[in-house]
């Protein structure tokens, strides 16, 4: 195909770079504010207009997020593989199946295991070691101080939102940000009512737990929760659901919808966002994701088999637990 170019992953997706693509020192430029209506995935990308005045004492007039990727090759593969995760481990069948299956007080299908996720860890790692950057810029400048707010965190199950302790625990990237766990409080159900029974075990988490809708479909389910963490109006944001609701248990339409608020939430800000396995990214006043690369697939989400208590973790390398997509990341140790 005359002025395209073809990235094979091992993970499973075929990323085709076309004309229509940001160039690598050109990363997607357009204005955007809230979510709002979805287009045809294929739709390119329009330039930002100029810029205009409000009247005096009216607020700024919100821009429509009108899909959540940038580039529509990606936003093909990204969407196959979600609708897939939550055909097999999401649906209510599967969840009823899967919680048979237990691993330790939790399943295996969710949020569960010490260093399950630690493949973040690794990426954190090399990001604020200065050895991450998307054109040209340096993505430990832009992510210094910024808030980690983990979406489904399974505060009640293992030692206590197990894959945030990791992150808190890790001396070489818990100093650089702000993490905040969350749950749900189902209030049809007593036994979902999870952040009301862990406020009245009395146990604290050695950081922040905050409540979380049981669908985030709005900015405001993004926003609300972590205001009291988001002092500093410039300091980037990095989201996480891998294993968690949105990323297994949301429908389709209902997962672009998810992101396209947290755009809409987040988007004077610089964004990263781990969802199931890929690595999402969006400058300050972006209107969409580009995917920066995945992890392995074989650990963090493997919902069959606890591979990450047989890895050594303290010799596993950046190339072995993330995929970059070398569109858009250069690692420069």
């Amino acid at each position: 195909m005359p002025g395209c170019r073809v990235f094979v992953f091992t993970t499973g997706y075929i990323l085709l770079a076309c004309q229509s693509m940001p160039a690598k020192n050109n990363p997607p430029v357009g204005r955007v504010a809230q979510a709002g209506a979805t287009t045809k995935p294929a739709e390119t990308e329009k330039p930002a207009a100029a810029p205009t005045e409000n009247p005096p004492g009216e607020p700024p007039r919100p821009v429509v997020i009108r899909r959540a990727f940038f580039n529509p090759y990606e936003n093909e593969a990204f969407m196959r593989h979600i609708a897939d995760e939550h055909k097999k481990f999401g649906t209510a069948n599967r969840v009823k199946k899967y919680k048979k299956k237990k691993f330790g007080n939790s399943i295996i299908e969710q949020r569960s295991g010490r260093q399950r996720l630690y493949d973040h860890n690794i990426f954190l790692r090399a990001l604020y070691a200065g050895e991450l950057s998307v054109a040209g810029t340096n993505l430990k400048d832009d992510f210094e101080g910024a808030l980690f707010f983990d979406i489904g965190s399974a505060i009640l199950f293992g030692d206590g939102a197990d894959t945030v302790r990791d992150l808190y625990e890790d001396k070489k990237v818990a100093p650089h940000l702000k993490i905040v766990a969350s749950d749900i409080n189902d209030a049809a159900q007593k036994k979902t009512r999870y952040v009301d029974i862990y406020r009245k075990t009395g146990e604290k988490l050695p950081f922040p737990v905050v409540e979380i809708a049981m669908m985030m479909k709005k900015p405001a389910h993004f926003q609300d929760p972590v205001k009291p963490f988001l002092t500093d109006s410039t300091a980037g944001v990095i989201l996480r659901s891998a294993n968690a609701g949105p990323d297994l248990y949301y429908e389709s339409e209902e997962v672009q919808t998810h992101l396209r608020s947290a755009i809409a939430a987040f988007y004077e800000r610089h964004m990263i966002y781990f969802f199931n396995k890929y690595i999402l990214y969006k400058p300050r006043e972006r209107e969409s994701f580009v995917i920066l690369g995945e992890i392995d697939p074989d650990v963090g989400i493997n919902h069959r088999v606890p591979t990450w208590e047989d890895i050594d973790w303290a010799t596993r390398t950046f190339r072995e637990a993330v995929r970059p997509n070398p569109q858009y990341l250069d690692y420069q140790k």
